[in-house]
């Protein structure tokens, strides 16, 4: 691919899925020196790029964000914007850009441009982790969303949980086993090398000389339908916090998008050692003795991957908990599950702490048996 070219990653609002393909576009553009431009169509996936420093940096660092709408409420110039965004991109695939996604071309309007553009379509699977939580969806009331055949040539696979790979007719597809890409070399070294300027820019008042407990926060309360099980009562989190109040090295709070800021800052008031945080869970893994959440996070898996030590602490019901086997949602990746049982968290917290080791020495991996990457360069 000559160096004029670039990737175009079509995104979902929600930011996993620029989790997920950040770590290929960094490593591309270390290996390739190839850009790449992420397309975002709406306000909620272009308000958490530019709030997660990480994220928005590593894009800053392989290319650029493209926001298609760019943010406009009116209908009509929305859709202007869209269309010219669109025709600037439809030159850069007749050039035989490489375009990734999720699934938006696989829908119309935009299905067009994977039908048009097949070979150069990969369809990237969400998750850059194994998860099977999936099949508990019936326990919580959630339905399993159903998948069309993708209309581009390629797949990429991150682990064989990619509902798409269960299709009949995938077989006509190219299909990239790849793996986890946040446990990618390049991925950590570009957190490692930019570590402590997060940390000192952001979290210069906090002493983390002897490591940090990092909290991952969730959403508050029953919710909505697509909330069930993934919600934390508020009195599980209070009693989260003030078992964490005793402990002597600083509890770093990381919200979820719809987490309740003001039910934070109530539990917290008060209280020394607590500092709401925002940096990349890949950069928090670097200082973190413990990842500890109320409700399994997608979060953990990245802590788990990079030797972090996990906590569940949490407060199943019982048809969870048997239809689980009494484990957590993302038990492959949850070293301590502890279902209502403050004891057994304190004893936990003291026998983490225990460990003077704070160093992270995980160093990431660098092979591709698939050959996607030389794919996308050529």
């Amino acid at each position: 691919m000559s160096k004029n070219k670039e990737i175009v990653v079509f995104v979902k609002n929600k930011l996993m899925s620029i989790d997920t393909v950040i770590p290929i576009l960094v490593e591309i553009k270390e290996k390739f020196n190839i850009s790449s431009v992420i397309v975002v169509f709406d306000e909620l996936a272009h308000k958490g790029i530019k709030e997660n420093v990480v994220i928005n940096d590593a894009i800053n660092y392989v290319g650029r964000e493209l926001y298609a709408s760019r943010g406009s409420k009116n209908k009509i110039t929305r859709k202007i914007n869209i269309i010219f965004s669109l025709f600037i991109l439809f030159l850069k695939f007749i050039q035989g850009c490489k375009i990734l996604h999720f699934g938006v071309l696989d829908e119309k309007p935009l299905k067009v441009i994977g039908v048009l553009f097949k070979k150069n379509t990969y369809l990237l699977q969400s998750d850059s982790f194994k998860h099977t939580y999936e099949k508990y969806n019936n326990v919580i009331g959630l339905n399993n969303k159903k998948y069309t055949i993708p209309v581009g040539d390629n797949m990429v696979a991150f682990s064989d949980t990619m509902p798409q790979l269960k299709l009949r007719g995938v077989d006509s597809k190219k299909i990239y086993h790849f793996g986890p890409t946040r446990t990618r070399k390049a991925w950590i070294d570009f957190s490692q090398r930019h570590s402590s300027y997060y940390f000192s820019e952001y979290h210069h008042d906090v002493d983390l000389s002897n490591g940090c407990i990092v909290l991952i926060l969730s959403f508050f309360g029953a919710g909505k339908k697509e909330d069930k099980g993934h919600s934390v009562t508020i009195s599980l989190f209070y009693e989260t916090i003030d078992m964490l109040s005793d402990i002597d090295i600083p509890v770093l709070l990381k919200p979820h998008v719809f987490t309740d800021m003001e039910i934070v800052r109530n539990a917290v008031s008060g209280k020394t050692g607590f500092y709401i945080t925002y940096l990349h869970p890949t950069v928090l893994s670097l200082k973190a003795k413990a990842f500890i959440c109320n409700s399994y996070s997608t979060t953990m898996a990245d802590a788990h991957s990079l030797g972090v030590t996990t906590i569940e602490y949490t407060d199943y019901p019982q048809n969870v908990l048997l239809a689980n086997n009494h484990k957590s949602f993302g038990y492959q990746y949850i070293d301590y599950f502890i279902n209502e049982d403050n004891k057994a968290f304190d004893e936990t917290i003291k026998h983490i702490l225990s460990n003077k080791d704070v160093i992270n020495n995980y160093q990431g991996h660098d092979r591709d048996d698939s050959g996607l990457l030389y794919n996308l360069s050529t």
